[in-house]
């Protein structure tokens, strides 16, 4: 089976066992391996994915808002090394945060959007670029500019404003005339969440079963993670980046070379600038994007159910071309239908990870935190009993749940391959 057909199967075990909504492309030595939509664009009237689906894609947004500030730069209209005090009106001189300070995570603002404010209330109600920089700017900041790095959105919402104050035009327009129209990102926009986008997704969530996801205002995010395209128009944007399209060499190398946390302009970097990489999360959406320079590599996985694990379905694609080992999913045939569950129900723990396991509507469900912490309800499906050893297999995420009927235990074997042992604490 050669590379293109591994990952043809691993994608299809993945899909068929409802394990992955989104779409994905894989390219490699400038051969483009897989381009592919799987499961539905919109689970509420029954749509599917394709190749050129339009996701919204968070943090991806981050990268081309880092090549706007470098064409600004490029084009002589300002320097990396400016104070940003120089550009936005009463933002508190003494501090010294610079621009790189903001593209690279090293400024010391405050980010809002991890604050339990923002996901309780602010995250629903419209704010305009102006609102947003006037809370940014009135905050302490986290550290001295240029000691620490902390990722912050509300950085690049500050270079959003500086955008549109040196160009002098909206930053939706300026990306439009200077980077979508002459690369022909034609599936690429700023999502404003009133305009009309044809072919968007849907966002998910996961609570007993697929639902929509939370609410969130798309005034908001804008530069910092405000963006929808496709796996094709991204997989354009990045061939773009490499090949020096946008940028010159100067500039292609200050977004690609690490500074504070391995962070270069929009890119996460890794193995000596060898690989750039970055994940892309918003309500009811998930993404990652890889290239690996060395290796003439780029994996885009695009997901609309936020439960969905895209690094590291991005890492196997990436391990299976590159001729690494891979934990392949098994396809999922069930081998019991009935089980006394009323033993399995109660709360497990172990030092590092909590989880409840409900019997209701029929059906076993489990209780657990994922990426961020976010709490996640999804049900377990039997698959085998032996030698008092029951095994379940999940729901919209490939985890395998082993109950020890004797020990008062439970064998978590996560996403990624980790094994976790959980004792039972208490019946519920």
């Amino acid at each position: 089976m050669d590379k293109k057909q591994q990952i043809n199967e691993y994608m299809d075990i993945l899909a068929e066992g409802n394990y992955f909504n989104g779409s994905v492309l894989a390219a490699h030595k400038g051969e483009v391996i897989l381009n592919k939509g799987y499961g539905l664009s919109s689970y509420q009237y029954a749509i599917e994915n394709t190749s050129v689906t339009r996701f919204r894609i968070g943090s991806l947004t981050k990268s081309f808002t880092a090549a706007a500030v470098l064409l600004l730069h490029q084009h002589g209209r300002l320097n990396l090394s400016d104070k940003i005090n120089a550009y936005i009106n009463n933002f508190p001189s003494a501090n010294g945060v610079t621009i790189h300070h903001l593209l690279s995570h090293s400024s010391g603002v405050a980010d809002f959007t991890f604050s339990s404010e923002y996901w309780e209330k602010y995250m629903r109600l419209p704010s305009s670029l102006k609102q947003s920089v006037n809370w940014i700017k009135n905050r302490p900041l986290q550290f001295k500019p240029g000691k620490d790095m902390q990722y912050s959105n509300a950085g690049y919402l500050l270079l959003t404003a500086l955008i549109e104050i040196v160009s002098g035009v909206p930053y939706e327009q300026f990306l439009l005339e200077n980077i979508f129209k002459p690369l022909q990102l034609k599936n690429t926009g700023i999502d404003n969440g009133r305009k009309i986008v044809k072919d968007l997704a849907s966002g998910h969530s996961v609570w007993e079963e697929v639902i929509n996801t939370e609410f969130v205002d798309m005034s908001i995010p804008q530069g910092a993670y405000g963006m929808y395209s496709t796996a094709e128009d991204l997989y354009t944007w990045t061939e773009s980046l490499r090949n020096g399209v946008l940028l010159n060499k100067s500039m292609t190398s200050k977004m690609f070379t690490a500074s504070y946390g391995g962070y270069g302009y929009g890119w996460f970097i890794s193995g000596n600038s060898e690989t750039a990489r970055h994940s892309g999360d918003i309500n009811g959406f998930t993404n990652e994007l890889l290239m690996n320079f060395k290796e003439d590599l780029t994996i885009i996985v695009l997901s609309n159910v936020n439960i969905t694990p895209a690094d590291k379905i991005c890492e196997d694609i990436s391990k299976i071309i590159l001729n690494k080992e891979v934990r392949i999913p098994e396809r999922f045939v069930p081998s019991i239908t009935s089980f006394p569950w009323e033993i399995l129900i109660g709360e497990y723990k172990s030092n590092e990870l909590y989880s409840e396991v409900h019997w209701e509507k029929n059906k076993l469900f489990v209780t657990m935190p994922k990426k961020y912490g976010a709490l996640y309800k999804y049900e377990l499906k039997p698959f085998s009993l032996a030698d008092d050893k029951a095994i379940f297999k999940s729901e919209l995420v490939y985890e395998d749940f082993t109950f020890d009927l004797k020990g008062h235990c439970l064998e978590f074997v996560d996403v990624y391959g980790k094994t976790h042992i959980l004792k039972q604490q208490t019946a519920l």
